[in-house]
């Protein structure tokens, strides 16, 4: 048994958001079902690192050669969501229909097109033809008419993009008056199935944004549960009375509020503190890679938001009396940048399958892939037969130290490269919010303090791509040598230099040498107690 059980047992189901060829087939996501993880969700973003980022579908494209962008991209994605939906069929069949499911969307270039959404929904639902998938439809105003019209048909329905009780209560009326449409038909509801993703930790970010400049800082980091908690009272609000007990009467379901965009932006608050708050029965939430960990390791499975109900409704007025409008100008605001987002990463992903689709496939006039001359073709078939046969790329996803060597030490702890991507994308807003704070502070200059593997990446970065105006510069210091040492010491000025002291086990000798020195540097310039300040590390957790 795990929290993600005990959540169950609570009422509320944990999904995961993620998915990915080699995460599916490697055995990693029947792990998380073992955990306890009930479902799957997805959407442009994600595919779009899958797809583009790694050479888990390079068979894929050479098996399609040069087929359109469109054909290319239903083959992978389609497969994709099959393989994982047939992995969580047993959990669908256990719960009764409640969960097991997996999402997939529909393309967010239809987010203001009701008939376009309601054809490709149909499409999808149709190609995949199975019981415990869900099509994701914005809850835009062309979005909520095409609801009512796919509940209306027995298609499950994900909503997706809600920021505010108004937004919601259009959606979940328009799934009663799907189910009611339905039910003219059907005897039976029980099996059309729907979620409302109501979207927490982005609220936070731009009400806090908007908090910087009033009188009330101390409502930082409140409006995205009191959001939610409101969000969740008009949920029993609507699912109960005489509408919906005649519904209840045929087998229907409510449509449950799902908690998304769960992962904690800001640092300062707990990595598991939109779904600590958010425990309550007959709700989902979907937690992104990094929060998932967090709620194995400490998260609370309690029942918790019921009972700051009233708290949070005083909390929005609160934010209303200073100016900021959770239900109005930024929840349209996020939809808006959320439909813009999504529309980004689903041109972007059609981008990178046409660049890989061009790249591996040889086009008429002879470009494209590089084969090997014909004297290494054999040996190289021969190390491919063998690759295959060892599954060597699955057991490197499966981080299987046996690919390296027989002694997991100084193995395990190194491939955190495999994700990295996905779990830098989660911090994001994080990262941009660190940057913020030194350029606030006066800091005009980084320094790292690194060698090899620590200092080699930074460096390439700081070559590649320069200093953008306004922004701190970078130089990288990777050699003990005294005179790159009191090279970099004459050229700084110590009071408005951050430095950064790189070193992964926490104990390199040169590194820790860099630090002490300018560590004293810092402090001959400044007040010793203000030393600290300028100074940040990237080591080891525990180190």
């Amino acid at each position: 048994m795990t929290r993600l059980h005990d959540l169950a047992a609570s009422g509320q189901s944990a999904w995961f958001d993620f998915i990915r060829r080699s995460f599916t087939r490697s055995g990693e996501l029947q792990k998380l079902i073992d955990l306890g993880i009930r479902g799957v969700t997805s959407n442009p973003s994600i595919f779009e690192k899958a797809i583009g980022g790694s050479d888990d579908y390079d068979d894929a494209f050479l098996r399609l050669g040069r087929a359109s962008a469109d054909a290319i991209y239903d083959d992978l994605v389609l497969a994709d969501i099959a393989e994982a939906a047939d992995l969580f069929r047993p959990v669908y069949d256990a719960t009764g229909g409640v969960d097991g499911y997996v999402s997939i969307e529909v393309s967010p270039l239809l987010a203001h097109d009701t008939e376009g959404t309601i054809a490709d929904a149909r499409r999808l639902f149709d190609a995949l033809d199975r019981p415990n998938i869900m099509i994701k439809v914005p809850g835009t105003p062309a979005g909520v008419p095409a609801i009512e019209t796919l509940i209306g048909e027995g298609i499950n329905v994900n909503v997706t993009l809600l920021f505010s009780t108004p937004q919601y209560e259009q959606v979940a009326l328009a799934y009663i008056a799907g189910l009611e449409a339905y039910a003219d038909t059907h005897a039976d509801l029980s099996r059309v199935a729907s979620v409302a993703s109501f979207f927490v930790s982005r609220v936070d970010t731009a009400a806090d944004k908007q908090l910087a400049s009033t009188d009330r800082p101390d409502l930082a980091g409140k409006a995205a549960i009191a959001n939610a908690q409101v969000a969740y009272a008009r949920f029993l609000e609507l699912f109960s009375g005489p509408r919906w007990e005649a519904l209840v009467a045929k087998g229907a379901r409510v449509q449950r509020p799902l908690w998304a965009s769960t992962g904690t932006k800001n640092p300062a608050y707990p990595d598991t503190l939109y779904v600590d708050t958010l425990i309550a029965p007959d709700t989902v939430n979907t937690l992104p890679p990094a929060t998932l960990d967090a709620v194995l390791d400490h998260g609370a499975t309690a029942l918790s938001l019921e009972a700051g109900i009233q708290q949070g409704r005083e909390i929005l007025l609160e934010l209303r009396g200073v100016g900021v409008d959770v239900d109005g100008d930024i929840a349209q605001a996020l939809q808006d940048d959320g439909v813009k987002l999504f529309a980004d990463a689903f041109a972007s992903l059609y981008g990178s399958i046409v660049a890989k689709r061009d790249a591996m496939m040889p086009t008429a006039d002879g470009a494209g892939v590089l084969l090997p001359e014909a004297a290494q073709q054999e040996a190289l078939d021969a190390a491919l037969v063998e690759l295959d046969a060892s599954n060597v790329v699955r057991r490197i996803w499966a981080t299987d130290h046996k690919v390296f060597q027989p002694d997991p030490a100084e193995v395990t702890n190194r491939l955190g490269w495999l994700r990295v991507m996905d779990e830098v994308a989660d911090s994001v807003d994080e990262i941009e919010a660190f940057v913020t704070t030194v350029r606030q502070a006066g800091y005009t200059h980084t320094v790292l303090l690194g060698m090899g593997g620590s200092s080699l990446a930074p460096e390439l970065f700081a070559k590649t791509f320069g200093v953008a105006e306004g922004f701190l510069s970078l130089e990288v210091l990777d050699s003990t040598a005294p005179a790159a040492v009191q090279a970099i010491s004459d050229r700084i000025n110590p009071a408005t230099t951050l430095f950064v002291v790189s070193t992964k086990s926490g104990g390199t000798v040169e590194t820790f040498s860099f630090l002490k020195h300018f560590y004293n540097l810092v402090s001959e310039a400044l007040p010793r107690e203000r030393a600290g300040d300028h100074f940040v590390a990237i080591t080891d957790a525990g180190s």
